[in-house]
C-alpha cells in the first residue's frame, strides 16, 4: 500500500517512468538508450540499456523501495550528483504494473531475469544477458483503476514520451537515443561530438543556424544556445532548461530571467527557442522539491537570476546583427509611385540580425518615403526601409528609460498623500525599503502602527495613486524580485513611446527623417521597436540584381 500511495506521486503517467529509467540509465553511464511503446506506454513499455548493469545481488533488491537510494544520511540531500538518488521510481512502478528486469555487469557470465506483478515477485531466475540493463513494463496501473481512468489518449501520452526524450537528447549528445511506438521509428538521435550538430539532427538545419551561443561564467556557469529575436514561439514548449545536466520543468526565476533577457527584442506574447545548461555546486541546490524532481530550488536566487540575465543579454548585445530580408522567387508587384519602388506588397521573409551598431550615421542618401510610413534611403552598396514610428518609438523609449538605468524615475507630488493601513508585514517590509521604494518614485513615511503616509508616486504609473499596485510592489520587494519592478515601469515606458510617436501615415519633413536616421544609427539601438517589430529592413544591391535578373 505505501509503495501504491509512493507511485501515485512518482509515477503520473508512461512518460514518468521513461524519465526515470533513462535517468537511470544516464547514471549507469550507458551510450544508448533505446525505448519501445505500444498504445502510448499504457500497455507496454521498455527501455534497454548499454550501461554498467546490475549484479545479481543488487538486481534481486532493486525493486524494493529506496534500496538502489544514493543517500546515505541526511546531510546527502544537499549534495546530489546523481539523477537518481532516492531509489523510489522502480519500487514504485513494480507497485502497480507487470514489470520485467533483465540486467548484467560485464563482469558477470550471465545475466539474471527478475519478473514483479503489482509488488510481488513472479520469477528469479539467471538468463543469458548483454551487459546493460533492460526493464519491460507491461499494463501500467492495472491494480490502480482511479489512476489509470485518467491517463490521456494514446497521442498524448505518445506526445508526452517524445517529449521528455527529446529533453533528454538535446543534453546528452554522446547517448545514441532511440524511441520505436507500436514497432514504428519516431525518434532517432545518433551520437554527435558537438551540441550545436546534436541540436541540429533534433530541431532540424533551419532552427540550429539561428541560434546564439551562450558561454558565461559567473558565479553560476551558464552554456547552451537560444535563437535569434525573430526566432521565437507563442509558448515555451521551446524552452529546454538543466540544471547539471537534468531537465527542469520549473524554475520561475530561470523563465523570468530568460524573458527578461528578451525584452524589448521580440514580439509580445512571443518567446525564444532555448537550450540552456547550468552548473551549480550540488550542495546549493534542493531537488528533493518534488516526487518527480521537476522542479528545483537553488540558493542565492538573486545571484541566478542575474547570472542568467547577463548570460544571455551579453550574447545578444555581442552578436552583430540587422534585419535582412530573405526575398523569395516571383513574388514581387511592382507599383512605381513618384519613382518609389512600392515595397509594402513584396513579400519577405525576415532574418533577424540583431541590433544597428555603428558608430556614427552611414554615408547616407534620404530617397523618400512609402505610404508616409517608410523611409527609404540608399547606403554604400545596400538600399534599407525604416519604419517611421517604429523609429521614433524606439527613440523615445532609449530616451526615457535612460532615466531608470540612472535611477532618476520623474515623481509626481500628490495633492492629498495617500495613508494606507499595513498589515505588519506590509508594514515591515515598508520599512525596511524606504530606499528602494524611493528609488522607484515612491516617497513614504512612517504615520503610526501599520500606517505609512505616500507622498510621491512615479509619473509613468499616471496620476491617480493605485493603492493595490502599491500593495503588489511590496510583494515583489518582500521576494527579491526588485527587477521584475522596473520591467513593470519598461512596460509601461513602451506604451507611453508608442502613444508618443508619431503614427504610419502621419506627415513628417526631412530635417525630421535625417534626425531619427541619425539617431537609429548612432546610438547601437536594437533592431526591433520596444514591441518586438523590426525598424529597419535591408537589401544588398546583389540582392536586388538577382531579382532583376542580372546576376545568378
Amino acid at each position: 500500500m505505501i509503495n501504491k500511495i509512493a507511485a501515485g506521486e512518482v509515477i503520473e503517467r508512461p512518460a514518468s517512468i521513461v524519465k526515470e529509467l533513462i535517468e537511470n540509465s544516464i547514471d549507469a553511464n550507458a551510450s544508448s538508450i533505446f525505448i519501445e511503446a505500444k498504445e502510448g506506454g499504457k500497455s507496454y513499455l521498455k527501455i534497454s540499456d548499454n550501461g554498467k548493469g546490475m549484479n545479481k545481488v543488487d538486481a534481486k533488491i532493486c525493486w524494493h523501495r529506496h534500496s538502489t537510494s544514493k543517500i546515505k544520511n541526511s546531510t546527502d540531500l544537499f549534495s546530489i550528483n546523481t539523477l537518481g538518488f532516492r531509489g523510489e521510481a522502480l519500487a514504485s512502478i513494480a507497485s502497480v504494473s507487470d514489470m520485467t528486469i533483465i540486467t548484467k555487469t560485464e563482469s558477470e557470465i550471465s545475466g539474471i531475469k527478475i519478473n514483479i506483478l503489482g509488488g510481488k515477485e513472479i520469477l528469479n531466475e539467471t538468463t543469458a544477458a548483454k551487459t546493460g540493463t533492460n526493464i519491460e513494463i507491461k499494463n501500467l496501473f492495472f491494480n490502480t483503476p482511479a489512476r489509470k481512468k485518467y491517463l490521456k489518449t494514446i497521442e498524448t501520452e505518445l506526445n508526452q514520451i517524445t517529449d521528455i526524450i527529446t529533453r533528454y537528447a538535446l543534453i546528452y549528445p554522446k547517448i545514441h537515443f532511440k524511441f520505436k511506438h507500436e514497432n514504428k521509428e519516431i525518434l532517432n538521435f545518433p551520437v554527435f561530438k558537438d551540441n550545436l550538430s546534436n541540436i541540429s539532427s533534433i530541431y532540424g538545419k533551419d532552427i540550429a543556424k539561428n541560434l546564439i551561443k551562450i558561454d558565461y561564467s559567473n558565479i553560476f556557469k551558464i552554456k547552451g544556445y537560444v535563437s535569434k529575436p525573430s526566432l521565437s514561439r507563442s509558448n515555451r514548449s521551446m524552452q529546454s532548461i538543466y540544471v547539471n545536466n537534468r531537465y527542469i520543468k520549473k524554475n520561475t526565476t530561470i523563465s523570468s530571467a530568460i524573458e527578461d533577457a528578451f525584452h524589448s527584442s521580440m514580439m509580445v506574447n512571443r518567446h525564444p527557442i532555448t537550450i540552456l545548461s547550468i552548473d551549480v555546486d550540488s550542495n546549493k541546490t534542493d531537488v528533493n522539491v518534488h516526487p518527480q524532481k521537476a522542479e528545483i530550488r537553488i540558493q542565492n536566487e538573486k545571484d541566478l537570476y542575474k547570472d542568467v540575465y547577463d548570460a544571455i543579454r551579453n550574447s545578444l548585445e555581442n552578436e552583430d546583427l540587422i534585419v535582412k530580408p530573405l526575398l523569395e522567387k516571383k513574388v514581387f508587384d511592382y507599383n512605381f509611385d513618384d519613382g518609389f519602388v512600392d515595397a509594402t506588397k513584396q513579400k519577405l521573409l525576415i532574418k533577424e540580425e540583431n541590433s544597428i551598431q555603428t558608430s556614427k550615421q552611414p554615408d547616407m542618401k534620404i530617397l523618400g518615403i512609402i505610404k508616409k510610413t517608410y523611409i527609404v534611403a540608399e547606403i554604400p552598396g545596400n538600399i534599407i526601409l525604416i519604419d517611421q514610428h517604429a523609429a521614433a518609438e524606439r527613440i523615445l523609449y532609449e530616451n526615457y528609460t535612460n532615466e531608470l538605468k540612472n535611477n532618476e524615475v520623474i515623481t509626481q507630488e500628490l495633492l492629498d498623500p495617500a495613508i494606507l493601513e499595513l498589515t505588519p508585514k506590509q508594514f515591515l517590509v515598508c520599512k525596511n525599503n524606504i530606499e528602494k521604494l524611493g528609488q522607484l518614485g515612491f516617497i513614504t513615511e512612517e504615520f503610526g502602527t501599520n500606517t505609512v503616509i505616500v507622498r510621491t508616486i512615479p509619473i509613468i504609473l499616471g496620476r491617480q495613486f493605485d493603492k493595490s499596485l502599491f500593495f503588489d510592489f511590496l510583494l515583489e520587494i518582500d521576494k527579491g524580485k526588485l527587477n521584475s519592478l522596473h520591467l513593470y515601469y519598461h512596460e509601461r515606458i513602451a506604451r507611453m513611446s508608442c502613444r508618443n510617436a508619431i503614427k504610419a501615415g502621419d506627415t513628417i519633413e526631412l530635417p525630421q527623417i535625417k534626425k531619427y536616421v541619425q539617431e537609429i544609427f548612432s546610438k547601437g539601438f536594437p533592431s526591433t521597436c520596444p514591441h518586438g517589430r523590426p525598424i529597419v529592413i535591408k537589401w544588398s544591391f546583389y540582392d536586388l540584381e538577382k531579382m532583376f535578373k542580372r546576376v545568378v
